[in-house]
């Protein structure tokens, strides 16, 4: 029975959210030594809203794998593991324990490291507090499947929303990470945004041009590449009904700008933020348009490439191209130009998306 639990509620969440997890295993796993690690779970456990901050966190992470769990369970191919709802609460928390423990493995693990680091600092009240927390999102957990298995199998019904009834097109791939990749969205957020504060941090700390910034959206850009990579996927797969119907260039080009800039609302907004002093305005224009055009140029390249092996050893390639042109100084707005070029040859055709 574990095994069939472990390859239906395990298995399957972790395909689903896949980029997430590359994304954070890159991040945190490969451009992190383990020093950096223990530095912040001590800054972390030190300071009481980056301590709470993390627990919100954990919470949103439960939170998004109970969203899917139960979605997975209201599909008619599920319809069997209803069942489960002749078993007590205890007999369903012990089935459901492995279940829970491995789709858990990413924030256990860096619970285990916070108890490692607090143990050594005498931070025994908030280690307290985070395995009490663990543990109520567990008994939590299981207490929501277990009353959602005990009513009704749901009808399939169709609803409306209630704000948004007439969705634009522009706003389809908003709705899809919203629904489908909740995970995803969040991690390439909060590192996109952790990465540019490091680099504000030291450019302010002098030392530094121009170029550090620019490098530093660089590096912000290409953490939206899972992104970029799910919109190409999500046109291909389930919006290819449209390629029967043809759009003009520009209409094409609106389509694609807007979702594209709501996403990166959180960075722009940031630069705005830390860099909007009227002294800095030319170069503040340049580093937004240079933020929006790599971005777009990197789904260019993905839209370009059918196979997403080839579109990461290009977007490798075409990194330290844009490097190299950050270091040796070539102006923002021509490197920009650039990186537009791939986006608008991949939106010329009528019959695309």
């Amino acid at each position: 029975m574990n095994e069939l639990f472990f390859k239906t509620f395990v298995i399957t969440f972790y395909r689903a959210f896949l980029g997430f997890f590359i994304l954070v295993i890159l991040v945190f796993g490969v451009f992190m030594e383990m020093k950096q690690h223990l530095m912040i779970a001590e800054r972390l456990l030190h300071d009481f809203i980056g301590f709470y901050t993390i627990l919100l966190i954990f919470l949103g992470y439960s939170l998004a794998q109970k969203r899917f769990q139960i979605r997975l369970l209201n599909d008619k191919h599920y319809r069997i593991f209803h069942q489960l709802g002749f078993f007590t609460w205890h007999q369903l928390g012990r089935n459901f324990l492995p279940v829970w423990l491995a789709n858990h493995a990413l924030i256990l693990v860096y619970s285990v490291l916070l108890t490692y680091v607090g143990i050594g600092i005498n931070a025994g009240g908030k280690l307290g507090i985070l395995w009490l927390f663990l543990i109520g999102i567990f008994l939590a957990d299981i207490t929501l499947l277990y009353f959602k298995l005990k009513k009704p199998f749901p009808e399939s019904t169709r609803v409306r929303p209630a704000i948004f009834r007439n969705l634009s097109f522009e706003f389809w791939f908003l709705m899809h990470l919203r629904e489908n990749r909740t995970l995803l969205i969040l991690a390439v957020k909060i590192i996109s945004i952790f990465l540019l504060n490091g680099f504000f941090y030291f450019y302010f700390g002098g030392g530094y041009d121009l170029r550090w910034l620019e490098f530093g959206l660089l590096c912000a850009a290409y953490v939206h590449f899972p992104i970029w990579l799910e919109k190409d996927g999500f046109e291909s797969a389930q919006l290819s009904y449209f390629r029967n119907m043809p759009l003009s260039f520009s209409r094409k080009i609106w389509q694609h700008s807007v979702p594209i800039l709501l996403i990166l609302f959180p960075e722009l907004a940031l630069l705005v933020f830390k860099f909007g002093t009227l002294e800095n305005i030319p170069d503040l224009v340049f580093l937004l348009i240079l933020l929006i055009a790599i971005n777009m140029g990197i789904y260019g390249l993905i839209k370009l490439r059918n196979e997403q092996e080839k579109a990461l050893k290009l977007g490798y390639l075409v990194f330290f191209f844009l490097f190299l042109l950050v270091i040796f100084g070539i102006h923002p707005l021509i490197i920009s130009a650039v990186c537009l070029i791939p986006f608008l040859v991949s939106v010329r055709a009528r019959y695309s998306v």
